[in-house]
């Protein structure tokens, strides 16, 4: 999906030919929520997997100055810093006419204005797009008087953390002795499918180092999913990932199928919110619970 365009005045910067020396560094890759504003060019910038965004968001919808709550998103993060060049007859944009063009363009694209922090000469706003939930704030990110001569952007596209240190056979053993069971975020699949990943190796094995260590114990296998889509679809996917779990410990791990049960509780067994991805992802997961 393209970048949100910004219904800026392009035809001033268009009058103002010759060539810069500013050019966009080669290290920033586009703003994945908006065109640049014409005549602006990326200078500096910062992209990370993950990280927290702290954003200021009006109390009352209705007076968006203020007062706020403090929000924090987590996801795939970006910021930028994008000075502007003065158009032909040497103007900048002034930070009102900067503010209403964010503004107007997360607001044609449906999303949602959530403050006008006037100290920081800015918009903060969430928007669907492409399939993800974007949390940001964009303003003047450097002005002298009334004009603005560099913007400033700060974006989070919400999800879960991926989770990269894979639970160990001996952390496993922990949870089943205080819970009697185990949550595991190391095990993928395919989009809306029980096709297992690769990168779910290392988890399996680890379930079936604790699983030979420990020959007497019989578990079930339990699949949980998010709430999106049909109920009872997600009732089979879920013991349908279940069971794809259940045949790679016995297909590869030689683990007997008489220890093992497979089930699914669909999105019946929340652990988070399914109002935003990140919660989403939490609720996505496995579970091996003693039987």
């Amino acid at each position: 999906m393209k970048p949100l365009a910004l219904a800026a005045i392009a035809a001033a910067f268009a009058l103002a030919a010759p060539a810069f020396a500013q050019k966009d560094n080669a290290k920033c890759k586009p703003n994945p929520v908006f065109e640049k504003f014409p005549g602006s060019y990326h200078l500096n910038c910062e992209q990370s997997r993950f990280a927290a965004l702290e954003l200021q968001v009006a109390k009352d919808p209705a007076r968006l100055d203020g007062p706020f709550d403090k929000v924090t998103k987590e996801g795939e993060f970006w910021s930028y810093s994008d000075p502007i060049r003065k158009d032909a007859g040497g103007a900048l944009p002034s930070t009102v006419e900067l503010v209403r063009n964010f503004e107007a363009a997360v607001l044609a694209a449906k999303g949602v204005v959530l403050g006008k922090p006037q100290q920081q000469k800015a918009i903060v706003y969430r928007i669907e797009k492409g399939g993800s939930e974007y949390w940001g704030i964009a303003g003047c990110g450097s002005s002298g008087g009334n004009q603005c001569a560099a913007i400033s952007h700060k974006i989070v596209r919400v999800k879960a953390m991926e989770q990269s240190i894979v639970i160990s056979a001996d952390q496993i053993a922990k949870d089943i002795g205080a819970g009697g069971k185990v949550v595991f975020y190391g095990i993928y699949f395919d989009t809306d499918k029980a096709t297992l990943k690769t990168e779910s190796g290392p988890t399996l094995a680890e379930m079936a180092k604790w699983l030979k260590d420990n020959g007497k114990a019989r578990v079930h296998i339990v699949g949980h999913t998010d709430m999106q889509g049909a109920h009872d679809h997600n009732l089979k996917l879920s013991r349908d990932r279940a069971a794809s779990v259940v045949a790679a410990l016995t297909g590869q791990h030689g683990i007997a199928k008489d220890r093992l049960a497979a089930d699914g509780v669909g999105p019946l067994a929340p652990v988070a919110s399914n109002t935003d991805e990140a919660g989403r992802a939490k609720n996505r997961r496995v579970e091996m619970v003693l039987r």
